[in-house]
């Protein structure tokens, strides 16, 4: 027994360092979208506060976005994906939310809602959102393509429009690059408030 205690010994030592070496390691940064800054925007009026509601049908985005880590491209055809800096949940659902958020600051109305609800409620229009694209190139720009659909009426009659919007990143930080895609989600929100009058059909472009 005496002669394996020094062994013993070692092998404690070893994994001492092994698990020091572990907890030094990089440690995984979570990142969530945000909505518009409510001081820049402009209160709705009381009459459209009062009288538009919405409901939003779970987002549509690319497959190669829908995983945990943040993708940003690498030259024209290639995707990196960054293994430490993650969303921080689903990322279809954080776009829903943040929406949600802006549309209820630019019309001014709290009656917007989100797939799933339990209690199903009437609304006078339903949103269907798809992203097409989402480039994120550091050091370059974020491009978000989108296209979205409004349908309004008892025969739920829709009007579809597409649109592409950019933002610079003038750096390779992952802070400022959902920052950038944070304000190009809200030049999505601000195309499709102006589509929503107070009743009736949706305004075609």
């Amino acid at each position: 027994m005496k002669k394996l205690l020094p062994l013993s010994r070692a092998f404690l030592f070893i994994m001492i360092l092994l698990l020091s070496g572990c907890a030094g390691g990089p440690s995984s940064r979570f990142y969530t979208l945000t909505p518009l800054d409510q001081q820049e925007i402009k209160p709705a009026s009381p009459e459209a506060a009062s009288s538009v509601s919405l409901r939003i049908a779970p987002v549509e985005i690319p497959d190669y976005l829908d995983r945990p880590q943040i993708v940003t491209r690498d030259g024209k055809n290639e995707l990196q994906l960054a293994e430490f800096d993650r969303w921080a949940g689903s990322l279809r659902e954080n776009i829903a939310a943040v929406l949600a958020e802006n549309l209820t600051l630019l019309l001014g109305t709290d009656r917007i809602f989100t797939y799933p609800r339990v209690r199903a409620e009437k609304t006078d229009y339903l949103l269907a959102l798809k992203i097409l694209r989402l480039d994120c190139t550091p050091g370059d720009r974020v491009l978000l393509k989108a296209q979205w659909t409004i349908y309004a009426g008892q025969e739920m009659a829709g009007a579809t429009r597409m649109a592409t919007f950019t933002e610079p990143l003038p750096d390779g930080r992952y802070e400022t690059l959902v920052a950038a895609v944070s304000h190009a989600l809200g030049g999505v929100s601000r195309e499709i408030a102006k589509q929503l009058p107070a009743k009736g059909n949706p305004q075609t472009p």
